[in-house]
């Protein structure tokens, strides 16, 4: 073992000059599991760093908290893309966890692991050993699945990992008739989303244990840190720059700052890059991994010319329609005034009912016209719920239900680059949304698509009015004219990193993700998607900390 034990588990006022075997940079979705999995071996020593602070906050752990949490800056990175020409110049909010879990400690706690033909399509562009049947085993490992007595595909769902997955364990009248509104529509109900096929219709599975979020820090650091002598974990520890040996490629360690002091801790195996679609380019960016020109014009020196770090920025945009209900049955009224407290004293007694909502309730996967091979190519997230004020979280005065379709895989491309030496300055992010033309088709097509389930029994019944964009609302660019005013990200940024083959040069980690031109040197997170998958990047993510683990592992 390393040099870094039990009698170094380090406070803000030590001096940290000590060798570890391996540092994780971000405590997040990705850090998480993959510390635990290095850290398995008593022989490795590993230090898990995040430039956040504790999860104490009640918030993050009671689900509808996360309300909340999109806006707190003491928790929240509280990023925002720069103006958004197709958007009509509008700046997007993008919250990144700014916490141990790291987004997985603020989102919305939904579990969607992607389409078969995602992994397949990493695999076919060159990325062997992503094949779905191949990164399957991975996905399985890192859940713990708890069913009931709703329906699953056998053979698909891990039963012994440490994150605890589920249904809600509250259901709704209303959201139970959208389903059944869905199936007249020739839409699977009820469908395991996360088995055999993917389309259809159904509560969405959740990262959550007995009605709390269950975060990846809560599922595979928490229950372990304290009892491994060989695992260091580093909050409020801020990542400066890689450290490099002479010959400018071998990484040795990382410069941090933590407890206003600057600290070196130096690796004697790896650095593994888990800081996100955000955060890992621009780590890289600021330690002269880039595009060498883009660094020489803001005086860092380049190391490693590799311009492809911050580009093919690619996420997932969607926009939300509203429908005012005849019926009450709505978070809108039950989660005002004295409805509120009623499902506070709820959820405090039994871990159930409006407190345990997540982002989205309901989702559906629904292949438009465009799609290839009829896969789905639009996601539904659907709540009987509303914002009159969504950047405030402020409910409409009236009971709803919102229906909000994306474009699963936007032709759309951006980048996130650094706008400076400084670390603690934040990337200029731009995903153009929207400037692909497929995706505003795609998503117009999500549009009609909802208006023709709401107007399907039973859902129909209990619809007062389309109170957004409105039933006046009807050619193609009125739609599109209310799409690019109200329309959002899903904030589920990836690609920044990207994986490809050995043999091109237009990626920045290879298939065992190690960075091109580096040694000693890899990135495991959402920035290393070839292409974004089919739904939420959370458990996807994760599948990846679990794949980087057994590559290093294996060597």
């Amino acid at each position: 073992m390393s040099a870094l034990g039990s009698a170094t588990k380090v406070t803000h006022d030590s001096i940290i000059m000590a060798d570890v075997d391996f540092i994780i940079i971000g405590a997040g979705t990705a850090g998480c599991v993959l510390a635990n999995r290095l850290s398995e071996n008593p022989r490795n020593s590993v230090v898990l760093l995040e430039a956040g602070k504790a999860d104490n906050h009640p918030f993050i752990h009671i689900p509808a908290g996360f309300v909340n949490l999109m806006t707190n800056p003491s928790l929240n990175w509280m990023l925002s893309t720069c103006e958004q020409e197709i958007l009509n110049n509008r700046i997007m909010n993008m919250p990144r966890g700014k916490v141990l879990g790291g987004t997985s400690s603020i989102n919305g706690m939904l579990y969607v692991r992607g389409q078969a033909q995602d992994y397949d399509g990493w695999a076919q562009a060159g990325n062997k050993g992503w094949s779905f049947e191949e990164v399957l085993p991975y996905f399985k490992k890192s859940v713990q699945t708890h069913f009931g007595k709703c329906r699953h595909d056998e053979g698909f769902h891990g039963e012994t990992g440490e994150l605890h997955i589920s249904p809600p364990r509250t259901t709704y009248a209303v959201l139970d008739q959208f389903i059944e509104a869905a199936g007249r529509r020739g839409y699977r109900p009820f469908a395991d989303y996360n088995g055999k096929r993917q389309d259809g219709f159904n509560y969405f599975q959740l990262a959550q244990k007995n009605g709390l979020r269950h975060s990846s820090y809560q599922a595979f650091i928490a229950p372990v840190v304290k009892k491994r002598q060989n695992l260091t974990q580093l909050s409020a520890a801020h990542v400066l720059a890689l450290c490099f040996a002479d010959d400018a490629q071998t990484v040795r360690g990382v410069e941090i700052e933590i407890g206003g002091k600057k600290q070196i801790i130096r690796a004697n195996r790896e650095v593994i890059l888990c800081a996100g679609a955000f955060g890992s380019p621009q780590i890289l960016e600021l330690s002269g991994v880039g595009d060498a020109t883009r660094l020489k014009s803001m005086g860092i020196k380049p190391r490693i010319n590799l311009p492809s770090v911050g580009e093919h920025l690619a996420d997932h945009f969607l926009t939300r329609l509203t429908f005012e209900l005849s019926v009450g049955d709505s978070l809108n009224t039950s989660l005002s005034r004295f409805g509120l407290i009623k499902e506070i004293l709820r959820f405090a007694v039994s871990r159930r009912g409006a407190m345990t909502m997540p982002a989205g309730i309901v989702g559906g996967f629904v292949a438009s016209r465009f799609a290839d091979d009829n896969c789905p190519d639009i996601q539904f997230h659907i709540a009987h719920a509303s914002f009159a004020n969504p950047a405030k979280r402020v409910f409409d005065p009236f009971p709803a239900l919102s229906i909000g379709p994306c474009q699963l895989r936007p032709h759309s491309r951006g980048y996130s680059h650094i706008q400076g030496a400084d670390p603690k300055l934040s990337p200029e992010i731009n995903p153009r949304y929207l400037s692909a033309e497929i995706d505003q088709q795609v998503l117009l097509e999500g549009i009609k698509i909802a208006r023709k389930i709401m107007e399907t029994e039973p859902i129909k019944s209990v619809v007062q009015s389309e109170a957004r964009p409105g039933a006046d609302c009807i050619t193609d660019d009125e739609l599109l004219a209310f799409v690019k005013e109200t329309g959002n990200t899903v904030y589920h940024p990836v690609s920044t990193c990207r994986m490809g083959p050995k043999e091109q040069n237009n990626h920045v980690v290879t298939p065992d993700l190690r960075v091109r031109g580096a040694d000693k040197l890899r990135v495991a997170d959402a920035s290393i998607m070839p292409s974004i998958t089919s739904g939420n990047t959370n458990a996807p993510t994760m599948m990846i900390a679990e794949k980087a683990a057994d590559l290093i592992l294996k060597e």
